[in-house]
């Protein structure tokens, strides 16, 4: 294999892989589990690589690789991911946490690894330049190992499974900053507890599944991939899928279109593809949803011949639920305007209510529709309009989601690209 196609494969940047080979740096746990799957590699050479890497968390999996692993050892949420996730949602760099601090780029990236742990002093300083809530710094206090700091007592996987249903319907009562927070401690909560066998493996699929859902609705897809990989290490072939866990497959195809360093929406489409037949079987609403995204995907891409028809089939199937999701239209809208019909598109938005109001509840959803308007508008030569949006969404984003301000601007430059250009592209 090349560099590129493995890169591909395993959804690794190629750059990253050549670092690797070239001894310049080493890899983390979840990105060489990557690259062994991708590579197709035997037990022997699994447990070889896991040695090498000579990192604490790669010690069970050594282990396990020796005997056979186990599809629960690297699931596992660390504290360091926790310091990790606070530093992306300031958008800070890791050089200038480490200026902050007056330690090295290397310490820092250790503790993000849960290699090692900072002081308490570093400890307190880190939460307070990366905004931290106090909820967080408490859990940061457990050390480097497995997250499971709850605000709250929780005895049982039935108690858990509410808390994880309340969340999934923004009706637990907490404070909506720590949402994420809580996602990750209940994951390493379930995940101490499916290894005694004291809940089941489903329960921490879920957990994963929900906070897949949530990380998509807020914009941060970037920062799901952790959550999809060890989903779908969980996940048993054998084992019918359940309808919330196409929202792990949504996750996964939108963070391998949108999140690399180019718009690559074939590599969507080829994951939804994958997976459809069992979204057919098990969930209809998240096939209808699969097969407007897949319209979308192809709108932008070289395939856009074969967008309509497959929109045309998205629409039929999405029939059931257009009255109560405006996302449809949304949808057609998108399609219609990369096809070139955006006049089409226009009449479109403008006669529904709902997609012509600029405010939103949900970040990601904000998001969709403001770059929708602006794809519609610009391709119209309606410009001041179309700029009216941009305004909003920047406001909005400034406001809601500061974290998410480099990522919406790289996809509004593509969302405002003409199709030949993106076409160029894919």
């Amino acid at each position: 294999m090349s560099l590129r196609q493995l890169a591909r494969a395993s959804r690794v940047n190629a750059s990253t892989l050549s670092r690797w080979e070239s001894g310049t740096t080493t890899p983390r746990v979840y990105e060489l589990e990557a690259v062994l799957n991708a590579l197709q590699a035997e037990a022997h050479e699994r447990l070889q690589a896991w040695q090498l890497l000579q990192a604490p968390r790669a010690a069970p999996l050594a282990a396990g690789a020796e005997k056979g692993a186990s599809p629960l050892e690297g699931t596992a949420p660390m504290g360091g991911e926790l310091l990790r996730a606070l530093r992306i949602r300031r958008g800070w760099t890791l050089e200038r946490v480490a200026l902050h601090l007056g330690v090295t780029v290397s310490t820092i990236s250790r503790w993000e690894r849960s290699e090692s742990w900072p002081s308490a002093e570093h400890l307190a300083r880190l939460c307070e330049a990366l905004g931290a809530t106090p909820e967080e710094h408490q859990a940061l206090q457990s050390g480097q190992g497995v997250l499971v700091w709850l605000p709250f007592e929780i005895a049982s996987p039935s108690e858990i499974a509410e808390l994880l249903d309340a969340l999934n319907q923004e009706a637990a009562p907490i404070n909506p900053e720590i949402t994420d927070l809580l996602y990750r401690c209940l994951q390493g909560r379930l995940w101490q507890m499916v290894s005694v066998n004291r809940a089941p493996t489903s329960l921490l699929i879920d957990a994963f599944a929900y906070h897949c859902r949530y990380l998509v609705a807020q914009a941060r897809v970037h920062e799901a991939q952790m959550s999809i990989y060890r989903a779908l290490r969980l996940i048993s072939p054998a084992e019918p899928m359940r309808p919330h866990w196409f929202y792990i497959i949504h996750a996964q195809a939108k963070s391998a279109s949108e999140c690399g360093a180019r718009l690559a929406p074939m590599e969507g489409v080829d994951i939804l593809r994958r997976w459809l037949p069992q979204a057919e079987r098990h969930a209809p609403e998240h096939a209808a949803w699969f097969w407007r995204n897949i319209a979308e995907y192809l709108s932008f891409s070289r395939w856009r011949h074969e967008a309509h028809a497959v929109q045309t089939l998205a629409q039929q199937k999405s029939d059931a639920w257009r009255d109560e999701d405006p996302n449809i239209l949304l949808s057609d809208a998108l399609v219609l305007a990369n096809l070139g019909r955006g006049e089409q598109a226009l009449r479109l938005l403008q006669e529904n209510p709902t997609l012509a109001d600029p405010e939103e509840h949900r970040v990601q959803q904000c998001i969709n529709k403001s770059l929708v308007w602006v794809r519609v508008l610009c391709q119209c030569g309606m410009e001041s309009e179309a700029q009216a949006w941009r305004l909003r969404l920047q406001q909005f984003s400034e406001s809601r989601a500061p974290h998410t301000t480099l990522w919406w601007r790289r996809v509004l430059g593509r969302f405002s690209t003409p199709a030949a250009e993106v076409e160029q592209h894919d």
